[in-house]
């Protein structure tokens, strides 16, 4: 008998120092498993956003305009230091991403009903449109140059539906080619800095690696589900991907081949990815509501934060390296150096 009162006495000691731990650590702003770094802010700075979902951030060469596009129907762009709207396009349907040009003159939207839209960003004025998806436009791309916009979609579900990858030319958007392969619905789609190269993100599992003037293509495998996003590094010699797997990969262009697996502890799905300027750190946010930040030195984990309370779907390297993110919530949260 005195045994067993004396094991209960431990376990409810042990139920109160944690408790104890846990009420310190909310005390403190401290969640367990974070990691803090002296080159980020610890608290992220809230910005305004959206009534619904954002599913995508992208921002001017100069770092002075912002898009975002979200699930109220809305892209916007802000004018980054003033922090007001200057344009704000609304739709019958979802924007499932935007980008806009490096000179910061037009935005391209992407929608859940089939179409991509392009406007002049000055003036608010829709310049072209196309309705050749027959399903949801996931991700569009402009090329480096901003002459050439890529989009992809498909549908979720048992049928994938359009998996084509489209190449307009700006600001026409006549169709200059089609890029098929993927047997999933296709979720990202980047450009190499130097804009030979395209690179998609699919359902399917795959990445491929499409020249843009010939239509190759090369397939990259090791993902174990859908990858969701990929971002080239600024000298594009790497690409980093993201997915349903739990994990970011980094991948060497030259090779063809992945470098490296980063996985969280929970391999909770992992939504968008994005590499600093300088190509020294890759970033990454999901379901677990925290951003993640490596060195591309070793790859160590550097910092980790919850930011926000519900999923993360965008991240974004500002040209002053900062790092904005957005999700569920609707709302933008910067990160900033220090």
């Amino acid at each position: 008998m005195s045994v067993a009162i004396e094991l209960r006495r431990t376990v409810l000691l042990t139920v109160v120092l944690c408790a104890i731990v846990a009420g310190a650590n909310a005390a403190s702003g401290q969640l367990a498993g974070q990691i803090t770094s002296q080159r980020w802010t610890d608290q992220p700075t809230e910005l305004p956003g959206h009534d619904e979902y954002v599913y995508t951030v992208a921002f001017s060469g100069d770092g002075s305009r912002r898009v975002t596009a979200a699930g109220d129907n809305q892209v916007v762009i802000w004018d980054v230091n003033q922090g007001k709207v200057l344009q704000d396009f609304k739709h019958d349907s979802t924007f499932y991403a935007a980008d806009i040009t490096a000179d910061g003159q037009l935005v391209a939207g992407a929608t859940g009903d089939g179409q991509v839209l392009l406007w002049n960003a000055t003036s608010g004025k829709r310049i072209a449109s196309s309705a050749a998806h027959q399903d949801a436009v996931y991700s569009v791309a402009f090329s480096p140059d901003g002459k050439q916009l890529a989009s992809v979609g498909g549908k979720t579900g048992s049928d994938p539906g359009d998996c084509v990858c489209r190449l307009f030319s700006v600001p026409d958007m006549k169709l200059i080619r089609e890029f098929s392969g993927h047997d999933r619905q296709v979720y990202g789609v980047t450009f190499s800095p130097d804009g030979t190269q395209l690179a998609t993100s699919s359902g399917d599992k795959t990445i491929r690696i499409w020249n843009v003037a010939s239509g190759d293509f090369t397939v990259l495998r090791g993902h174990t589900s859908d990858v969701y996003r990929c971002k080239y590094s600024a000298d594009g010699k790497w690409l980093a991907s993201s997915s349903q797997d739990g994990t970011v990969r980094v991948w060497s262009i030259a090779n063809q081949a992945e470098i490296k697996a980063l996985v969280s502890k929970r391999k909770e799905p992992v939504y968008a990815v994005d590499f600093s300027s300088d190509g020294q750190w890759l970033c990454a946010v999901g379901d677990d509501f925290q951003l993640r930040i490596w060195s591309t030195d070793d790859y160590e984990l550097e910092y980790r934060q919850r930011i926000a309370d519900r999923a993360l779907y965008a991240v974004t390297v500002t040209k002053d390296q900062s790092i904005v993110v957005a999700g569920e919530d609707g709302l933008l949260y910067t990160v900033g150096r220090r």
